[in-house]
């Protein structure tokens, strides 16, 4: 994964960092915490317009991992346990949990907490979502669509 820079943003107590390369725009950051993400700005994510905790926790609703907070002190964020994979209905498989992606040779592609992995075959990032689902009309019919995650 490379293009565009990782941009960081920092606040008394709390570090957010930004990796559009892997943003599907989900918008959990947007409709949770809409006075520290805002697209339109910009200078779009201000982790000081909230507390720690409320930055962290909606942080951590980010099906990517392309935000990413750390509280003062932390080295990494702490990963889910146990670690899960939610297929959705229109999109990726979402991975939680302490994960590490390998291509082929086994050479590490990506490891973090949060990842989306693409289930449509459409995306110019594989393994890893980048929302093409959205335009090629992609669902799965073995799934309800009820039943998928908002934002997918």
């Amino acid at each position: 994964m490379s293009g565009k820079r990782l941009q960081t943003y920092a606040a008394d107590g709390v570090t957010v960092t930004y990796d559009p390369n892997v943003c599907i725009h989900a918008a959990e950051c947007v409709r949770h915490l809409p006075p520290v993400f805002d697209p339109s700005a910009s200078h779009w994510i201000r982790p000081e317009r909230a507390t720690i905790d409320e930055v962290i926790a909606t942080v951590t609703r980010c099906p990517t991992g392309a935000l990413q907070a750390l509280r003062a002190g932390d080295v990494r964020e702490a990963p889910d346990e146990p670690a899960t994979a939610t297929i959705t209905a229109r999109g990726p498989i979402y991975l939680r949990g302490d994960v590490t992606i390998k291509d082929h040779t086994g050479a590490v592609l990506a490891a973090g907490t949060r990842v989306a992995l693409c289930r449509c075959g459409a995306s110019r990032n594989k393994p890893f979502c980048d929302g093409t689902h959205r335009t090629t009309g992609f669902s799965d019919p073995g799934i309800p669509l009820g039943s998928s995650e908002k934002g997918a």
